[in-house]
């Protein structure tokens, strides 16, 4: 029987912090998704590589880095383009040799002609990219933008990096703030935010003036920045306010919002909380099932959790309906489903729905 029955505002907090901390820095260093060993990092308007174990491999000192295709990328600073492995050695750059379109190089600048040996862009760039579905980044005086297949440039060069887009949208870096655009080129958000990343539901949580919020595909701020921290969690994303913890959907709608020291993942289709040390229930959609009122309440197990209040133990349902009402010193669950309870050095056995089978009368139960 688990006896664990405190858990502090403190232990609370600094779970909370350490979490946020890992989500600051997985966002920070947009970690490369071909290799887990290597993270991108960008500061100061300027891109480098390190290691998992925080060695800098690449120093920033590059207008981009491009993603890793086969341990190289291509990195660029000014008109000078290398491609460095997995080590930080620095290679001779070669553009793509096969595809429909290929970029080839004439006086120092790179343009596009189809693989028939037809120009569809005369060359002006100082570096073009690899094509995915129909768009490749283009760099140009340090700056970057989108070409299509058919040599249309859909976004000129304006950006310090354009991330890969995903469900038609794609967030965009200028001068170390954050926007948005779509598929069409078109600035959905100007770049504002510290922060723009992407969750699910087509939406995005971002941070201004070091509070978080939530926007939709369309850029609206469905949650205006509020949050003093937001980090993921396998129910979706904790939220922070003046000390306090709530929570956030996978699509970043609003579940219940900071309001308690702790909150446990979600069990049996249930939220256990914890507020001024007392143990309460929400069930899925983050609406109060019981307030906390208890001085603990257990793990679930087939739908029945251990509940305690003044010391003394009984059990409750997901509902948050006692089953056996707290009165006992202890309670185990056996083997045949049922639980044995103790009261004042007696033993007695109640079945799961609560009902008194064996009061507690005897000093030992032994079930075989």
């Amino acid at each position: 029987m688990k006896s664990n029955l405190t858990n502090s505002l403190k232990s609370a907090l600094k779970a909370a912090l350490i979490s946020l901390a890992v989500l600051f820095f997985a966002t920070g260093l947009n970690a490369q998704k071909s290799e887990k060993e290597w993270a991108r990092v960008y500061v100061d308007g300027k891109f480098g590589v390190i290691s998992k174990s925080g060695n800098e491999i690449v120093s920033p000192e590059y207008d981009v880095i491009e993603s890793f295709d086969k341990k190289v990328a291509p990195a660029i600073k000014g008109t000078e383009i290398a491609a460095v492995n997995e080590i930080g050695q620095r290679t001779a750059y070669l553009p793509d040799e096969k595809g429909k379109v290929l970029p080839y190089l004439k006086d120092g600048k790179y343009g596009l002609k189809s693989n028939k040996d037809v120009v569809l862009t005369e060359p002006k760039y100082d570096f073009i990219g690899k094509f995915d579905d129909g768009r490749a980044h283009v760099l140009l005086n340090g700056k970057m933008g989108l070409l299509t297949d058919k040599g249309l440039e859909i976004v000129v060069p304006t950006y310090n990096y354009i991330y890969d887009f995903d469900k038609g949208n794609a967030i965009v870096v200028r001068d170390t703030v954050f926007g948005l655009i779509n598929d069409k080129g078109t600035e959905v958000i100007a770049p504002r935010y510290q922060m723009i990343k992407k969750i699910k539901g087509n939406n995005f949580m971002m941070m201004r003036g070091g509070l978080w919020g939530v926007l939709n595909q369309s850029g609206m701020e469905t949650i205006a920045p509020r949050y003093a921290g937001v980090f993921p969690c396998k129910d979706g994303y904790k939220t922070l306010l003046n000390g306090k913890v709530g929570m956030l959907a996978d699509d970043g709608t609003i579940m219940f919002e900071p309001a308690y020291d702790e909150v446990k993942a979600k069990d049996n289709d249930v939220f256990i909380v914890i507020s001024d040390g007392q143990y309460g229930l929400l069930n899925k959609d983050g609406k109060q099932i019981v307030p906390p009122s208890y001085k603990y309440i257990d793990k679930f197990d087939d739908g029945r959790a251990f509940a305690v209040k003044d010391d003394l133990w009984g059990l409750i349902t997901k509902d948050g309906t006692e089953m056996i009402v707290p009165q006992y010193n202890a309670i185990e669950k056996t083997k045949d489903n049922c639980y044995k309870v103790y009261k004042n050095g007696k033993q007695g056995i109640v079945n799961k729905d609560g009902v008194v089978i064996v009061k507690p009368v005897y000093d030992e139960i032994t079930i075989y």
